[in-house]
């Protein structure tokens, strides 16, 4: 589901201009099933830096979306009111990780008796994370979960997991939870702002927009391209639904969509130079 952004797309940096765009498709599994796309993706900036957040809900819960949306919001609010706490890289995210919690927790006690926990956790609350912070020194992306990161053209796919059950960094407010429940926040290499050129977060859908670069267009001419499309192009940061859109087209046509899995991307590239 897509969400409102924060900015116009234009964010200042120390002294690095960036653009940002993204967008987010329901996969064709998701469409062929009637129900709602479970991906969000939220970002905000403000002198301090740029944090932006993809989110997955889990695919075999019917109301996943929920904890998606509001979670989105939540690790891009805690990893806001914490950066500047002065923490290095882990402990900061442990700390991001238990704000995050405790607003999931008060939401998840608004929504039925405590009895109940469990099944809202369940039923509601169940998403991935992957997320990048940029601050004035370093570009520092993040992940709870399976997707994928790439930092200036190098691909990292997180995951999949064994028998595709990713940690949820909601099973921490299961009582007696092991395992899962104790998972922590991947902190994953930074890069000296300096040298960013481009950064593409995405769910785990968009390591399958990445596999199928060479693969024809359903109902047009040509191929789905590299995802170097999205940060080379003009075109995603002058109108800020196009991401939205070029996925949609993969997704459409006369034979079914590409897109098995729902497919959100998150792309900041630093300004090319005027000409």
């Amino acid at each position: 589901m897509d969400t409102e952004r924060a900015t116009d797309g234009r964010i200042a940096v120390g002294g690095a201009a960036f653009e940002i765009a993204g967008g987010s498709v329901a996969g064709q599994m998701h469409l062929a099933a009637r129900r709602n796309n479970q991906d969000a993706y939220w970002w905000e900036a403000d002198a301090g830096g740029l944090i932006a957040v993809v989110c997955d809900g889990c695919g075999s819960r019917a109301h996943s979306e929920v904890g998606a949306l509001i979670g989105a919001r939540l690790v891009a609010q805690a990893v806001r009111r914490l950066r500047r706490s002065g923490l290095p890289a882990p402990r900061l995210f442990d700390d991001v990780r238990r704000h995050v919690l405790a607003g999931l927790r008060v939401v998840a006690r608004q929504m039925g008796p405590r009895a109940r926990l469990a099944d809202t956790v369940i039923d509601y609350l169940l998403f991935t994370i992957v997320g990048l912070l940029v601050t004035d020194r370093v570009a520092l992306p993040f992940s709870f979960g399976d997707g994928l990161i790439v930092v200036n053209g190098d691909a990292r796919e997180l995951g999949p997991f064994p028998d595709n059950e990713p940690p949820y960094l909601a099973y921490g407010l299961l009582p007696g939870s092991l395992g899962p429940g104790r998972a922590r926040f991947q902190v994953h290499d930074a890069t000296p702002v300096d040298e960013v050129r481009s950064i593409l977060i995405g769910t785990d859908g968009a390591r399958d927009l990445r596999a199928a670069a060479a693969r024809a267009v359903p109902g047009r001419d040509g191929v789905v391209g590299p995802l170097s499309q999205f940060w080379a192009d003009d075109a995603f940061y002058k109108n800020r639904d196009m991401v939205r859109r070029r996925l949609a087209v993969l997704n459409r046509g006369a034979g079914p969509g590409l897109l098995a899995d729902d497919t959100t991307i998150v792309v900041v590239r630093r300004k090319p130079e005027a000409t």
